[in-house]
């Protein structure tokens, strides 16, 4: 094995992989290390939504347009199938300011070329018939898109192998050695490894790998769990979600945010139940899965003989301003960091050509305010 690389790439989620790829195939000479397996953390554990409704304004919202764009094509491009297909999103609405903020938002979708609508509380019943309705004004529905997110990280790793980038899974990056004043290596148990350019994209891990290099981001994250059900018969239309999830999942010490979509396979992917803690893991916790069986029910009454059949938790990341983390960082003149994605899986197609480019020392003013130093 080559002991110099162009590019180091530490994390093996949706944005390490497709990041691997865009430079792999611009023939790039990429090593990618991840701690377990290939989309094993935060990527693989997602819902699969390819979200638009909560789009931040502006650059975000490009970002987000363009990308959903590049997943009607990734699956040609990628020659791999990820059950991309586009699905319907509806927000919940229980109260009257959440009404107002989302009719706002609905126009401002609208505005910019997104299929969207407000729907009042009939209209939302013939949407989802087996949805209980009595306590919401209405809804907000987006055309959105759904796909298998372990899929979408396996098709990335196929397609970066193909053009050459090296893959390694089970290989935990230990620490940082200065190479000279102005560039790290990379220390695995076995091996100290340099670049060209190191690029940590480990997610909720980030700001504990670039605190052992001297650099503090401030990464804050939440521990979700999610449940998935028996294979059933067609009972759900649309993605199905709560008005305030992000308020009420970032304000709360522990709380249940309901999100459900039925899979290609009939089953049914229901999430979340969040509690802040102190330290990343991935085991479910007791009070969880009976919360969210709880609050499923009391959505979809019907639901009630339904089986689950298995259960997960991962660490959902964040900054303070729900913005990502992307570019060159201070010190060491060779690191860079992507991270905190707000939602990766739209976003991540074009996001990873746009980094690669900026690795590459290609100009990308568009991303300056993505840009780490504002930490």
């Amino acid at each position: 094995m080559k002991p110099s690389y162009d590019v180091i790439i530490i994390g093996g989620g949706l944005a390490g992989l497709a990041l691997a790829y865009q430079l792999a195939r611009r023939r790039v000479s990429v090593l990618l290390l991840e701690a377990n397996t290939l989309g094993s953390g935060t990527s693989g554990a997602s819902a699969g939504r390819a979200q638009v409704s909560e789009g931040h304004r502006g650059l975000h919202m490009q970002l987000v347009q363009a990308g959903l764009a590049r997943l009607e094509q990734l699956e040609a491009e990628l020659e791999a199938a990820f059950e991309w297909r586009r699905l319907g999103n509806l927000m919940l609405i229980e109260q009257a300011k959440h009404w107002r903020w989302w009719t706002d938002q609905v126009a401002y979708l609208t505005e910019h070329g997104f299929t969207a609508e407000i729907l009042d509380r009939p209209a939302l019943q013939q949407a989802e018939p087996l949805l209980r309705v009595d306590k919401f004004l209405g809804a907000a529905w987006c055309l959105e898109g759904h796909l298998n997110p372990l899929k979408l990280c396996q098709a990335y790793a196929r397609a970066a192998r193909r053009h050459g980038a090296q893959l390694e899974p089970h290989t935990a990056v230990t620490g940082f050695a200065w190479q000279g004043e102005r560039s790290v290596q990379v220390c695995t148990p076995a091996r100290r490894l340099s670049a060209g350019t190191v690029v940590v994209t480990a997610g909720a891990w980030s700001g504990e790998l670039l605190a052992r290099a001297g650099i503090n981001l401030p990464v804050q994250f939440t521990h979700a769990e999610a449940i998935i059900t028996e294979p059933l018969p067609p009972v759900l239309h649309h993605h199905v979600g709560l008005a305030d999830f992000y308020e009420t999942i970032h304000n709360q010490a522990q709380a249940v945010s309901i999100g459900l979509a039925q899979q290609q396979s009939g089953t049914l992917l229901i999430t979340e139940a969040v509690h802040q803690s102190q330290k990343i893991h991935r085991r479910n916790s007791a009070w969880g899965l009976p919360a969210m069986a709880r609050e499923l029910l009391q959505l979809f009454p019907g639901l009630t003989a339904v089986r689950v059949i298995r259960s997960w938790a991962a660490p959902s990341p964040f900054l303070p301003d729900e913005q990502p983390a992307i570019g060159w960082l201070p010190g060491p003149g060779n690191l860079f960091v992507a991270t905190c994605f707000h939602l990766t899986i739209t976003t991540i197609p074009v996001l990873s050509e746009l980094m690669a480019g900026m690795i590459l020392g290609e100009p990308a003013a568009a991303l300056a305010e993505f840009n780490p130093a504002r930490f």
